[in-house]
């Protein structure tokens, strides 16, 4: 008998987890059908996760998405996402941190990094973040964080002698 307490299955039961773990629509319901299937058959949670390759968290996770929803709760997508935490206010905050720049907000820098933008979009709504939300939230509003490219053009332009190159020519 298992450690933990599941609830009475039927044959019925089992055969359409069997179906869902070997043709789910997706790896985590797969994944997920597995660890109950062997949740009735295995002794701890410990042998399910060796059984299954994954952390005994992740088998917890399973069972009691299982014990609370059935097998509809072992579809559902996992909840991973930071960007429905932040909210509105966050990604407003960020629109106008990247409209206005890193100086006219009082940070020091020439340019944003996505670690520079998640401190301060923390200090100034109170939302802490990481660098991969601060990314995907950029990616929402068309902005993209890269390495600056340096140039000297506008101090050759200020030469008096400086001729722009024309369009298509190329150095020989």
């Amino acid at each position: 008998m298992p450690v933990w307490e599941m609830p009475p299955v039927s044959v019925a039961e089992l055969a359409a987890l069997e179906r869902d773990y070997r043709y789910g629509e997706s790896r985590l319901v797969r994944q997920r059908s597995q660890i109950v299937r062997l949740a009735y058959a295995l002794e701890t949670q410990v042998e399910i996760a060796r059984a299954v390759r994954c952390s005994v968290d992740t088998v917890r996770r399973a069972l009691a998405l299982y014990r609370a929803g059935g097998r509809a709760a072992l579809r559902r997508p996992r909840q991973v996402s930071r960007a429905g935490q932040t909210g509105l206010g966050w990604q407003r905050e960020l629109a106008e941190a990247m409209r206005r720049g890193p100086q006219a907000c009082g940070v020091p820098r020439p340019t944003w990094t996505a670690p520079l933008l998640a401190r301060y979009l923390a200090e100034k709504t109170g939302v802490a973040v990481g660098e991969r939300t601060v990314r995907r939230g950029l990616d929402l509003l068309g902005y993209v964080c890269r390495r600056p490219t340096w140039t000297v053009r506008h101090k050759a332009e200020a030469e008096a002698d400086y001729l722009p190159k024309a369009a298509g020519s190329r150095r020989s």
